[in-house]
Protein backbone atom coordinates (compact mmCIF):
# COMPACT_ATOMS: atom_id res chain seq x y z
CA UNK A 1 0.00 0.00 0.00
CA UNK A 2 0.96 3.83 -0.54
CA UNK A 3 0.66 6.28 1.18
CA UNK A 4 2.01 9.90 0.38
CA UNK A 5 4.92 8.35 -2.05
CA UNK A 6 5.92 5.56 0.41
CA UNK A 7 4.72 2.41 -0.13
CA UNK A 8 4.40 0.09 2.92
CA UNK A 9 5.22 -3.42 2.50
CA UNK A 10 3.24 -6.55 3.98
CA UNK A 11 6.46 -7.16 6.52
CA UNK A 12 6.89 -3.49 7.33
CA UNK A 13 2.88 -3.65 8.09
CA UNK A 14 3.37 -6.24 10.09
CA UNK A 15 6.51 -4.94 12.32
CA UNK A 16 4.53 -1.58 12.76
CA UNK A 17 1.21 -3.70 14.15
CA UNK A 18 3.56 -5.78 16.43
CA UNK A 19 5.52 -2.88 17.55
CA UNK A 20 1.99 -1.49 18.53
CA UNK A 21 0.90 -4.58 20.46
CA UNK A 22 3.60 -4.82 22.41
CA UNK A 23 3.36 -3.27 26.06
CA UNK A 24 5.94 -0.91 25.98
CA UNK A 25 5.04 -0.23 22.10
CA UNK A 26 8.93 -1.12 21.74
CA UNK A 27 10.40 -3.62 20.26
CA UNK A 28 14.60 -5.10 21.65
CA UNK A 29 17.17 -3.84 19.74
CA UNK A 30 16.80 -5.81 15.48
CA UNK A 31 20.23 -7.78 16.33
CA UNK A 32 18.89 -9.01 19.90
CA UNK A 33 18.40 -12.88 20.36
CA UNK A 34 15.13 -12.77 22.30
CA UNK A 35 13.44 -10.94 19.18
CA UNK A 36 14.92 -12.90 16.47
CA UNK A 37 14.52 -16.11 17.55
CA UNK A 38 11.19 -15.84 16.55
CA UNK A 39 12.06 -15.93 12.95
CA UNK A 40 12.28 -19.68 11.41
CA UNK A 41 15.28 -19.60 9.47
CA UNK A 42 17.81 -17.17 8.19
CA UNK A 43 15.96 -15.57 5.25
CA UNK A 44 13.33 -14.77 7.43
CA UNK A 45 15.98 -12.97 10.28
CA UNK A 46 17.93 -11.50 6.90
CA UNK A 47 14.34 -10.13 5.48
CA UNK A 48 13.48 -8.49 9.15
CA UNK A 49 17.08 -6.45 9.80
CA UNK A 50 16.85 -5.13 6.61
CA UNK A 51 13.29 -4.34 7.01
CA UNK A 52 14.12 -2.75 10.04
CA UNK A 53 16.79 -1.15 7.94
CA UNK A 54 14.08 0.26 5.07
CA UNK A 55 11.82 1.58 7.67
CA UNK A 56 14.65 3.64 9.68
CA UNK A 57 15.73 5.25 6.45
CA UNK A 58 11.54 5.87 5.78
CA UNK A 59 11.26 7.35 8.82
CA UNK A 60 8.81 4.64 9.99
CA UNK A 61 10.92 3.70 12.84
CA UNK A 62 13.51 5.15 15.39
CA UNK A 63 15.76 3.41 17.60
CA UNK A 64 16.26 4.59 20.91
CA UNK A 65 18.86 4.02 24.12
CA UNK A 66 16.79 3.42 26.85
CA UNK A 67 18.24 1.96 30.44
CA UNK A 68 21.50 1.15 27.92
CA UNK A 69 19.52 -1.12 25.26
CA UNK A 70 18.57 -0.34 22.26
CA UNK A 71 14.97 -0.33 21.56
CA UNK A 72 12.75 0.26 18.41
CA UNK A 73 9.75 2.44 18.96
CA UNK A 74 7.39 3.94 15.91
CA UNK A 75 8.34 7.32 14.78
CA UNK A 76 5.43 10.05 14.56
CA UNK A 77 5.47 9.30 10.95
CA UNK A 78 4.98 6.16 11.27
CA UNK A 79 2.19 6.40 13.56
CA UNK A 80 0.37 8.45 11.36
CA UNK A 81 0.54 5.67 8.73
CA UNK A 82 -0.01 3.04 10.58
CA UNK A 83 -3.40 4.52 11.75
CA UNK A 84 -4.27 4.43 8.08
CA UNK A 85 -3.01 1.03 7.04
CA UNK A 86 -5.26 -0.50 9.97
CA UNK A 87 -7.93 1.58 9.13
CA UNK A 88 -7.72 0.71 5.37
CA UNK A 89 -7.96 -3.22 6.96
CA UNK A 90 -11.17 -2.64 7.78
CA UNK A 91 -13.13 -1.47 4.52
CA UNK A 92 -15.85 -3.90 5.13
CA UNK A 93 -16.39 -6.07 7.84
CA UNK A 94 -17.33 -9.52 6.19
CA UNK A 95 -20.98 -10.63 6.96
CA UNK A 96 -21.44 -14.09 8.60
CA UNK A 97 -23.77 -16.38 6.40
CA UNK A 98 -26.28 -16.12 9.33
CA UNK A 99 -26.99 -13.13 11.65
CA UNK A 100 -26.61 -14.01 14.98
CA UNK A 101 -29.80 -11.55 16.22
CA UNK A 102 -27.61 -8.77 18.01
CA UNK A 103 -27.05 -5.04 17.34
CA UNK A 104 -23.61 -3.34 17.54
CA UNK A 105 -24.07 -0.26 18.66
CA UNK A 106 -21.77 2.45 18.53
CA UNK A 107 -22.67 5.86 20.85
CA UNK A 108 -20.03 9.01 21.20
CA UNK A 109 -20.15 12.48 22.45
CA UNK A 110 -17.35 14.50 21.13
CA UNK A 111 -17.06 18.14 22.02
CA UNK A 112 -18.32 20.95 19.12
CA UNK A 113 -14.49 22.12 18.97
CA UNK A 114 -13.39 18.67 17.56
CA UNK A 115 -16.02 18.75 14.85
CA UNK A 116 -13.25 17.34 12.03
CA UNK A 117 -12.69 14.45 14.45
CA UNK A 118 -16.47 13.90 14.96
CA UNK A 119 -16.45 13.44 11.07
CA UNK A 120 -13.91 11.21 10.59
CA UNK A 121 -15.34 9.02 13.40
CA UNK A 122 -19.31 9.43 11.10
CA UNK A 123 -16.97 8.64 8.09
CA UNK A 124 -15.14 5.54 8.84
CA UNK A 125 -18.49 4.44 10.69
CA UNK A 126 -20.29 4.90 7.52
CA UNK A 127 -17.44 2.87 5.60
CA UNK A 128 -17.61 -0.08 7.97
CA UNK A 129 -21.62 -0.26 7.00
CA UNK A 130 -23.30 1.42 10.78
CA UNK A 131 -26.34 3.16 9.93
CA UNK A 132 -27.34 6.58 12.35
CA UNK A 133 -29.97 5.53 14.58
CA UNK A 134 -30.06 9.75 16.17
CA UNK A 135 -27.22 12.19 15.85
CA UNK A 136 -24.48 10.09 17.88
CA UNK A 137 -25.98 6.83 17.69
CA UNK A 138 -25.05 4.61 14.98
CA UNK A 139 -26.16 0.35 14.70
CA UNK A 140 -24.77 -2.28 12.80
CA UNK A 141 -25.93 -5.94 12.51
CA UNK A 142 -22.67 -7.62 12.87
CA UNK A 143 -19.40 -8.23 15.00
CA UNK A 144 -16.94 -5.68 14.31
CA UNK A 145 -15.73 -4.41 18.20
CA UNK A 146 -11.84 -5.05 16.70
CA UNK A 147 -12.29 -2.15 14.43
CA UNK A 148 -14.19 0.03 16.48
CA UNK A 149 -11.26 -0.41 19.18
CA UNK A 150 -8.60 0.33 16.35
CA UNK A 151 -10.52 3.84 16.04
CA UNK A 152 -11.05 4.81 19.82
CA UNK A 153 -7.23 3.89 20.45
CA UNK A 154 -6.12 5.41 17.04
CA UNK A 155 -8.21 9.08 17.81
CA UNK A 156 -8.09 8.93 21.26
CA UNK A 157 -11.37 8.81 22.13
CA UNK A 158 -11.15 5.45 25.08
CA UNK A 159 -14.33 7.77 26.74
CA UNK A 160 -15.84 9.68 24.03
CA UNK A 161 -16.75 6.11 22.70
CA UNK A 162 -19.54 3.46 23.80
CA UNK A 163 -19.76 0.46 22.03
CA UNK A 164 -22.59 -2.00 22.98
CA UNK A 165 -23.78 -5.10 22.02
CA UNK A 166 -28.23 -5.46 22.34
CA UNK A 167 -30.42 -8.10 21.51
CA UNK A 168 -32.85 -4.93 20.59
CA UNK A 169 -34.08 -1.29 20.78
CA UNK A 170 -37.05 0.83 19.68
CA UNK A 171 -36.38 1.13 15.87
CA UNK A 172 -34.96 -2.27 15.30
CA UNK A 173 -37.48 -3.58 12.64
CA UNK A 174 -36.50 -0.52 10.32
CA UNK A 175 -32.79 -1.00 10.47
CA UNK A 176 -33.62 -5.06 10.03
CA UNK A 177 -35.72 -4.04 6.44
CA UNK A 178 -32.47 -1.34 5.62
CA UNK A 179 -29.67 -4.02 6.76
CA UNK A 180 -32.09 -6.85 4.87
CA UNK A 181 -31.96 -9.33 7.59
Amino acid sequence: MKYKGYRVGSIEREILKVILSVKDRELPNKYSESFSDIFKTARQKYQYSETVNRMEKKGLIQFVNKYGELKITISPKGHRIIKSLMLSDYKQIKRPVKWDGKWRMVMFDIPEDKTKLRNIIRFHLKKIGFLQVQGSVWVYPYPCEEIITIIKTNFNFDDEIIYATINSFDKDLKFKKLFKL
